[in-house]
């Protein structure tokens, strides 16, 4: 039996987290980092997806653990990542937005996070605006929510483009002025009667 031409090489590295890459399904199974002055990209085991995207901001420090798999045959190389983690010596570059800090709790656990993507068609269609209000509206909430600049989530044409988690919810074409709405379906306030909630409707948006 011949030789395989593909070689899987295991590694344990430290990085800096730079945010979330989607699949060519628009599913955000990719993780990128920066280890030095080289940017690397792998895919995210689905079992461990859902904790990375609640805990992890752009700018954290990571390990990360995982393999290098070679095709010798055709000179590629992807990455797949079997555990990440954040580093000891966490130091983040670039804090994600958190609202309802206390004295007592100052990095209190969010309560979700907001997606944005940052890729140039969303931008110019508005992600720019979409990301300051959510920052003036998140602002007053009494919760914890952290709002993530993310990679192309492949409907440019439809930008700008933010997923809601943990609900996974997607939306596409979304205004600053459409933020508040999205906000109170995702995140509502105590005190609003949900039959208001319900009537949001995404394409109004």
């Amino acid at each position: 039996m011949g030789k395989s031409h593909k070689q899987g090489i295991p590694f344990e590295w430290e990085g800096r987290f730079l945010g979330f890459v989607p699949s060519s399904d628009g599913k955000l199974k990719y993780l990128r980092w920066q280890t030095g002055s080289d940017l690397f990209t792998g895919k995210i085991p689905k079992p461990i997806r859902s904790e990375l995207y609640r805990t992890l901001r752009p700018g954290d420090a990571i390990q990360i653990w995982g393999e290098r798999e070679v095709d010798l045959r055709k000179g590629q190389e992807k990455w797949v990542l079997y555990r990440v983690v954040p580093s000891p010596a966490q130091s983040s570059l670039e804090p994600a937005l958190q609202t309802g800090s206390s004295a007592g709790d100052p990095s209190p656990k969010p309560k979700g996070t907001v997606l944005v993507c940052q890729k140039s068609d969303c931008c110019r269609r508005g992600a720019g605006e979409v990301i300051q209000a959510l920052k003036t509206h998140l602002a007053t909430y009494p919760d914890a929510i952290r709002v993530q600049g993310v990679g192309c989530m492949k409907e440019c044409k439809r930008g700008p483009n933010v997923v809601f988690m943990p609900d996974k919810a997607r939306y596409s074409g979304v205004s600053a002025q459409g933020i508040p709405a999205l906000l109170e379906r995702h995140f509502p306030s105590p005190s609003e009667p949900s039959a208001e909630r319900n009537r949001v409707s995404p394409l109004a948006l």
